[in-house]
């Protein structure tokens, strides 16, 4: 089951827009995956919210600056292609700038990054038992 974590300061988004921001990036991260948005995967793919202090970001060691978002994206090794990633990339820039009012292709678009962790076979585990992708696979098939 996929997993996310946002890292923003505190204040740089409001909590509609983050609402609105962590449904989409479900939805986006469902759809690279090629699983549909039934119930069950929704309700098994967390959302981790990491909202920090303005103070506790510096960019370049200087102080906050302009807020920042860092998008952690924890999927099973081979779910996702080199084009679903991408996809997926240009997904998430489009739903957070959306989210915060930044323009997806202006100077602020590197405020943004995404990074995509690949867990390899066997080294996921919940309920106590290492879960392996094919299981992960079966459930969404069925």
């Amino acid at each position: 089951m996929p997993m996310i974590d946002l890292t923003f300061a505190r204040g740089s988004i409001d909590d509609d827009a983050l609402s609105r921001l962590t449904d989409e990036l479900v939805s986006a991260l469902l759809r690279a995956e090629r699983a549909p948005g039934t119930p069950f995967l929704r309700d098994n793919t967390l959302v981790y919210l990491h909202a920090k202090e303005p103070a506790e970001v510096s960019v370049g060691g200087r102080g906050s600056g302009e807020p920042r978002f860092r998008v952690e994206l924890t999927v099973f090794a081979g779910a996702l292609d080199k084009a679903r990633k991408e996809q997926l990339a240009a997904d998430v820039h489009e739903a957070v700038c959306a989210a915060a009012g930044i323009e997806p292709h202006g100077p602020r678009a590197f405020q943004i990054w995404t990074l995509i962790h690949e867990i390899p076979e066997g080294n996921w585990a919940g309920g106590g038992n290492i879960i392996y992708y094919q299981q992960v696979k079966g459930l969404v098939a069925e």
